[in-house]
């Protein structure tokens, strides 16, 4: 005769958020691998649905995911969208020529040229070793809002 009678209680978010961490979900994920996991995961897709959607092959899709490299800068257009938002900060104005570059899906030298720059300043800029100037960066801004879409 059993003398003790309990009953767990637990929601079903609490449970799905759970099996989510343990598939390897991140609440704040730093790496781009953790933010495509993350979003994967929540979104119930195998890594062949979401490199399908990404319309790229499955093996590239799993190294960007394990961190292994990075996508090329066609690719992040079809990232951002992915993700819902740009992975990352953008604190720096590094960060932001960065950002806007990929947002862009441009390599260096074609967004030197859209911006009428070399592409060694570009390279310098994103890597920090110096900063564009205040005109230089507003053109940029200028140049991301009006290729973004409206809210």
């Amino acid at each position: 005769m059993p003398f003790c009678y309990f009953t767990l209680k637990a929601s079903r978010t609490a449970v799905r958020l759970r099996k989510l961490v343990q598939k390897g979900f991140k609440l704040t994920p730093v790496t781009l691998g953790q933010y495509l996991r993350s979003r994967r995961l929540v979104l119930k897709l195998t890594q062949a649905q979401a490199a399908e959607r990404l319309n790229t092959l499955r093996e590239h899709y799993e190294r960007w995911e394990r961190d292994e490299v990075a996508p090329t800068a066609s690719f992040w257009p079809r990232l951002v969208g992915f993700l819902g938002s740009y992975p990352g900060a953008v604190r720096t104005p590094a960060d932001q020529v960065l950002m806007a570059r990929r947002m862009l899906g441009l390599s260096q030298f074609a967004f030197g040229r859209r911006i009428q720059v070399i592409a060694k300043d570009v390279r310098e800029w994103e890597h920090g070793v110096s900063q564009p100037s205040p005109a230089m960066l507003a053109k940029i801004q200028q140049l991301m809002s009006a290729t973004m879409p409206e809210k």
